[in-house]
């Protein structure tokens, strides 16, 4: 009886220990830090990338991470991450909030939950401007580069389905892939493929056609099971819709003052997956 009694209450403990009422809440977990992890891309103009002279990150989705952090009431803290890497790093508690530049799709959101929407991603692809392409259809059965780990490949296999995807680590290499001739096409998103094309100039030679591959709402990465911290972020965001902070944010890094020249048609909503 006595290693019974035992048993039971060892049963008991662990139980305890295991308890979900036991796991730890993340909203909790951040405001008792006092910092908010934000996992955010380094390489990515104009959403996260490092300043020349500083070397600090910057960029549209650093700027979402400060003001969420502001929201909350600490201090936000940056970590670099890839686009590969990305979701291990949030599932695995690395961070504690992902804005780098995250396209919500299925497969994701089996792994992760989402915020409301922050930005919304036209995909689209770059020809050589001297070429015969001007839609993407005209690409059947030719090479396209893309980005590893990006949402591009299963939009382009959707609105050109056989066209070959080619795979680089990043946007430069996908970009200089078109140009050096390597491929005829370079898909990604629009904003990424603007800036490239304003920055290579005429030497680059290169335009981005139409209509786009599709439409893609991006979302702040959030580890399943945080209802709390997940719905402390849609309130920061629906706030900064509302206040015009959003707006603000979007005109700075790709309003029409900016190299990309473009018109926010979007507004901080739910994603409809």
């Amino acid at each position: 009886m006595k290693l019974l009694s035992k048993y039971v209450v060892a049963v008991i403990a662990c139980s305890t220990v295991f308890s979900p009422i036991a796991r730890a809440n993340g909203l909790d977990d951040i405001k008792s830090r006092g910092t908010l992890i934000c996992g955010v891309m380094s390489n990515v103009e104009p959403f996260g990338f490092q300043d020349p002279s500083t070397r600090q990150l910057q960029g549209y989705d650093v700027d979402f991470c400060n003001a969420i952090a502001k929201s909350l009431h600490v201090k936000p803290e940056l970590k670099a991450v890839s686009l590969e890497a990305r979701i291990p790093e949030l599932t695995q508690g690395r961070v504690d909030i992902l804005a780098a530049i995250l396209g919500w799709n299925p497969s994701r959101a089996e792994q992760i939950d989402y915020s409301d929407t922050y930005f919304v991603s036209q995909q689209r692809v770059a020809v050589i401007a001297s070429s015969s392409y001007k839609q993407p259809t005209d690409l059947a059965g030719k090479r396209v580069s893309v980005i590893k780990g990006a949402s591009t490949p299963a939009f382009l296999k959707r609105a050109v389905p056989t066209a070959e995807t080619v795979s680089y680590d990043d946007t430069p290499s996908a970009v200089m892939a078109l140009v050096q001739h390597k491929v005829e096409g370079a898909g990604m998103s629009e904003t990424i493929l603007r800036r490239f094309v304003a920055k290579l100039g005429p030497s680059g030679d290169l335009k981005v056609i139409s209509p786009s591959l599709g439409e893609e709402p991006w979302g702040l990465g959030i580890r399943k099971g945080e209802p709390e911290l997940q719905k402390a972020v849609n309130a920061a965001l629906q706030e900064m819709e509302k206040s015009g902070e959003a707006q603000r944010i979007f005109d700075k890094w790709l309003g029409p003052k900016s190299v990309y020249d473009m018109k926010r048609e979007f507004h901080v909503e739910p994603i409809k997956g």
